[in-house]
């Protein structure tokens, strides 16, 4: 089996990996430092976009308390007089309003994840997008509320004004934060770079040229000629506290050494920055991808220590399928009884599935097969249409007619709250597979993807679903799980509405 591309072998002593057992990383702590600076931008941003729309309203000399007193209320100065005390004194509030769906957006577009990638983001871009949604979001709600009122111009005036407001103040720091790391070579990452081929003398030339973003290669060392070589490389980096391993292994080297680099580095609290040009093919839309100098590069890092299993966030997701179940319980007894009244059959499909740490589960959907569609699947084995451990095929005789409409709007999968409300899945994860199919896998690379929680969705299903094979979709819920945060998962909710209006991949 090809496995082109470098993620982690699991083992039994490590198929659960804790992400508050992990060693604290540099850079993580570096990029939100920088991240909290950006977040501070994105606010003066707006402030001083919303001065400057105020003073191009309503001058410079307006004392609007002055002005409240002294006017009577009936021309129409007294009326822009009005307007100019009411945005005067109760501008904290519409600054903080407008700013919290605007920081809402700009997480989902990744425009604080600029520092952890070493080429420039689409900043311009992802401002004026944001910008414009809340823009649109605000002109509906205004629409269907009768009773308020506004000058039509202002608030569209500050969201205009606030794309380069925030653009000027992003580039003054980041223009300070590159100018303090070129005159204190300390506040820079140190890394290691494990590589002997002209794609490792790129990345080495780079950083002698001070262009490597926020790190300095210290040592380079050859691909080793071994997993045991590899594992002590990882072994004397960690002792020697790196913050970033570069992996460029010529073309000729073991995968096992590629997946045992990448693997023990990130369980030692080192970011990998890997040479992955079959990764970027996945069309993962959550990975934007880095380069330097050209070459394709993808992060791998343990999440922070804030996104650890903890109670609070199993709490806080059990509300969220509570709320959900309530909601949604009309749509679910709708399908409970459609299901009964086809063909009898039990409403519900129970079956073991692999949790975190390959623990062992029943996950719950709505039966959309005949009832002896188990004692069938053999005779069909040879029909499937994709590769390791899935089974798909278009057309499946088993499913009903009841099941491939549950199954095409996705919501045989509504169940699958219960098990969050229980804490054995969360909303967003790796889709948990049946045992018997992921027993083969669970000491390869791919029983990697047991490391972290199971979900109702997850990467694959927003990109393809049903048409992305095993080894692909092991690889997205690799990525998924060394770089998950909670403005990832916001994001791949999103972007599941979107799959499920559309249907796509699904079958």
């Amino acid at each position: 089996m090809n496995t082109q591309g470098s993620v982690p072998t699991p083992s039994p002593a490590n198929a659960r990996f804790d992400p508050g057992r992990v060693p604290a990383n540099p850079a993580e702590r570096g990029v939100r430092k920088i991240r909290r600076l950006h977040v501070l931008d994105d606010f003066l941003g707006l402030w001083l976009a919303y001065g400057l729309a105020y003073l191009s309203r309503f001058g410079f000399n307006l004392d609007p308390l002055r002005v409240l007193a002294e006017t009577p209320s009936a021309d129409a100065a007294a009326m822009r007089s009005h307007y100019a005390v009411s945005y005067a004194i109760s501008s904290p509030l519409y600054v903080c309003v407008l700013f919290v769906p605007l920081v809402l957006l700009y997480a989902i577009f990744g425009l604080y994840e600029g520092d952890r990638r070493l080429r420039h983001t689409h900043l311009l871009w992802g401002l004026l997008v944001a910008n414009s949604a809340v823009l649109a979001a605000m002109a509906t709600v205004l629409f269907f509320r009768k009773d308020s009122w506004h000058m039509r111009s202002f608030l569209p005036l500050v969201l205009l004004l606030d794309v380069p407001c925030t653009w000027a103040m992003r580039r003054v720091t980041n223009s300070i934060v590159d100018r303090i790391r070129r005159r204190h070579g300390t506040l820079l990452l140190r890394s290691l770079l494990v590589g002997g081929g002209p794609e490792a003398e790129a990345v080495m030339a780079q950083s002698e040229s001070g262009r490597l973003k926020g790190h300095r290669i210290v040592r380079r060392v050859p691909t080793p000629a071994s997993p045991e070589e590899a594992a002590e490389l990882v072994a004397a980096a960690a002792a020697e506290r790196y913050a970033t391993v570069f992996v460029m292994p010529e073309e000729t080297a073991s995968d096992d050494v590629r997946r045992t680099i990448l693997g023990m580095a990130t369980c030692a609290g080192m970011e990998a920055i890997v040479l992955f040009p079959r990764f970027l093919r996945l069309h993962n839309p959550f990975e934007y991808g880095d380069s330097v100098h050209g070459l394709p590069l993808v992060h791998f890092s343990m999440p922070g220590r804030h996104f650890a299993p903890s109670k609070w966030r199993n709490a806080l997701e059990s509300v969220a399928a509570a709320v959900a179940i309530v909601v949604l319980s009309p749509v679910m007894l709708a399908a409970a009884l459609a299901v009964k009244l086809e063909d009898g059959g039990p409403v519900f499909f129970r079956q073991d599935r692999y949790g975190v740490g390959a623990e062992k589960f029943k996950m719950w959907k709505f039966r959309t097969m005949c009832v002896d569609a188990e004692s069938k699947l053999a005779a069909l084995k040879s029909k499937n249409e994709t590769d390791g451990a899935l089974f798909k095929m278009h057309d499946d005789p088993r499913v009903t007619r009841v099941g491939r409409f549950l199954r095409k709007t996705s919501i045989d999968e509504l169940p699958q709250l219960f098990n969050v409300l229980l804490w054995q899945m969360r909303f967003v994860g790796p889709r948990p597979l049946p045992c018997a199919d992921m027993d083969p896998y669970l000491g390869s690379w791919q029983g990697f993807r047991q490391s972290v929680p199971p979900g109702i969705t997850c990467i694959w299903q927003v990109t393809g679903r049903s048409d992305i094979g095993f080894d692909s979709m092991a690889l997205l819920d690799i990525w998924y799980a060394l770089n998950r945060n909670w403005m990832l998962d916001a994001r791949i909710v999103l972007r599941t509405f979107w799959a499920v209006l559309f249907t796509r991949g699904a079958y």
